[in-house]
């Protein structure tokens, strides 16, 4: 249902707010870009409309079927971020044209990613554990209390 929503509201913001500003805001960029084709922005919005929907499938198989449902999604985003911030130095580090010293590994990210990939780790394991002690039948059964009310 929260996808439907999101669905609505960006209409509802295409319609209200992009519409009467399509030319100010889509074409005239376009134009300026060097002559950017109707058909290039098309299967440029097509890829990523594509892109977003793998990716909101791929989470709700996660949210389903991984151990942990939300919270093993929440630990690879954590992952996912600490892969991208490490990409990213790798591609943009000193690039002039495009980032800069902002791009580049430091020891704040460092920490970050000792945190975000030990954290995972440890989540990892415990989880193992105790998939493996519910699958073994680890767990002692409490019996029922009796109450004895004349002690009452």
């Amino acid at each position: 249902i929260q996808g439907l929503v999101a669905c609505i509201a960006l209409l509802v913001w295409q319609m209200v707010y992009t519409r009467p500003r399509f030319s100010e805001l889509i074409e005239q960029p376009m134009m300026e870009a060097g002559g950017t084709s109707w058909t290039q922005a098309s299967i440029v919005f097509l890829g990523i409309s594509l892109a977003n929907f793998v990716h909101s499938i791929s989470f709700m198989y996660t949210l389903r079927h991984f151990p942990g449902g939300a919270v093993s999604a929440g630990i690879l985003k954590g992952l996912q971020a600490v892969l991208v911030f490490a990409a990213t130095s790798v591609a943009f580090c000193g690039n002039t044209h495009v980032g800069g010293d902002e791009m580049c590994f430091n020891g704040a990210k460092l920490l970050s990613l000792i945190v975000v990939v030990g954290g995972s780790l440890v989540y990892g394991k415990a989880t193992e554990l105790q998939t493996k002690k519910e699958a073994s039948g680890g767990y002692k059964i409490v019996p029922d209390a009796v109450v004895d009310d004349s002690a009452i």
